[in-house]
């Protein structure tokens, strides 16, 4: 996985973005497609934006009855509604929420086939995929 830097002062070059688009997101997104990608930004730099992007352009390999899903990790079952909801806001992604105190440590592999047929992205806390 390799590092990138950013600058504010370069420009966007895709007609396709989000308007409100930033340089850093763009040249974000464009490394995310290439490879495995950490984008670290502070606070309020948009990262769900960038997430949300990235789903766009893969949305044609979720779009079902695909079995391919995107996988959304949150640190919090805050950010799990939070997240979900922003995905859905920006993209007609069907979106599933998932977290510890709905038992989904006790589904079997058939309740979450169900949930793969149902959804395109799933948002989880951390936690729900390490224990999967």
């Amino acid at each position: 996985m390799e590092a990138f830097e950013m600058t504010m002062s370069e420009t966007r070059r895709s007609t396709d973005d989000l308007p409100f688009t930033r340089s850093y997101q763009i040249k974000a997104l464009e490394k995310a497609i290439k490879q495995n990608t950490i984008v670290f930004l502070e606070t309020g730099f948009y990262k769900t934006l960038i997430a949300v992007m990235l789903m766009r352009s893969y949305a044609y390999l979720l779009r079902k009855p695909s079995t391919y899903i995107a996988i959304f990790l949150v640190p919090t079952v805050v950010l799990v509604t939070q997240q979900a909801e922003a995905v859905e806001m920006h993209y007609d992604l069907k979106v599933g929420k998932y977290w510890g105190k709905m038992g989904v440590d006790y589904w079997d592999a058939t309740t979450w086939k169900q949930q793969e047929h149902e959804y395109e992205v799933f948002v989880m806390t951390h936690m729900i995929l390490l224990d999967a």
